[in-house]
């Protein structure tokens, strides 16, 4: 077969690009070129959860968690598979755990500290709901991941849920360890302030002191006593908090109202006392250390 001058340029022109197009396809997964990845919408996961729901409510609770349970069963589809508890949140199925099943998780916490197995729970009782969390990834040599859940409840006993990874976990701030200050002792202050039935006033007929008896970490409890200018003597019980600052401060009283303030240094607070209702009132305490 013949074949002509313009022929044989056009088959040289077609091979010259096939070359170039070769030398410039990248193979799939090749450093440098990831592939990008690809997550479960949260419209597929909300569907796939009403659908095992829908599943238990057919075919009794029995043969729902048999099959909830099964590696190989109709409810593991890729990353997607579905864990069912009761509301004390002890496992009743799990397809990958089995050894979880019969055991309350109620106390765990993820991998920075959150209550999610407790926020399954409040969002089951409310019907249903999503729960970001952090856990780690078998596919990914068990590292920290985000990941979102969905629960789901069946009915009052018990509730389904199913999660997908959504990408790294955000790396947590980094704090350095706060000095928490020791308050025990005896405080004596000078006071400021506004009573809606006096007005403003400097309170010159009365004194005030504070006595931390007992401190444990950044919670403390002891007494404030009130002395009018004839001797009259009111204790009052108080319970206070140190902000994790190291800084900030709060206390309630036994009888109502509560203060919140600043550790000024070792031996000096601040507080600002707030009572509400019908002898509402609000003072200032510059508090010394005695």
């Amino acid at each position: 077969m013949k074949i002509s001058f313009t022929s044989f340029l056009c088959l040289c022109a077609l091979g010259l690009v096939l070359i170039t197009a070769g030398c410039m396809q990248t193979e799939p997964g090749t450093p440098g070129t990831p592939e990008p990845a690809i997550h479960t919408s949260n419209e597929t996961l909300v569907a796939f959860v009403e659908s095992a729901v829908a599943y238990a409510h057919a075919n009794g609770k029995e043969k729902a968690l048999a099959e909830f349970s099964d590696p190989n069963g109709t409810f593991v589809r890729g990353e997607l598979y579905i864990y069912a508890y009761d509301f004390n949140n002890v496992a009743l199925a799990h397809p990958f755990d089995p050894d979880k099943i019969g055991v309350s998780r109620m106390g765990e916490l993820d991998a920075f500290g959150n209550p999610y197995t407790r926020q399954f729970i409040d969002a089951a009782k409310n019907g249903s709901g999503f729960v970001r969390f952090y856990y780690v990834n078998p596919a990914h040599n068990r590292t920290v991941e985000s990941k979102l859940g969905y629960v789901m409840k069946v009915d009052e006993d018990w509730w389904l849920g199913s999660g997908v990874y959504t990408g790294p976990a955000p790396t947590p701030m980094r704090t350095n360890a706060t000095t928490i200050p020791d308050l025990t002792g005896n405080w004596t202050a000078a006071m400021a302030g506004y009573e809606g039935s006096t007005g403003f006033t400097d309170y010159p007929t009365v004194t005030m002191t504070m006595t931390v008896s007992e401190q444990h970490g950044r919670i403390f409890s002891g007494y404030t006593v009130f002395t009018t200018a004839n001797g009259t003597e009111i204790r009052t019980p108080i319970a206070g908090a140190i902000g994790r600052d190291g800084r900030a401060l709060a206390t309630a009283e036994q009888d109502g109202g509560y203060c919140f303030g600043e550790i000024v240094g070792p031996d000096e607070i601040e507080l600002t006392y707030l009572q509400d209702g019908e002898q509402y009132g609000v003072a200032i305490d510059s508090l010394k250390r005695v």
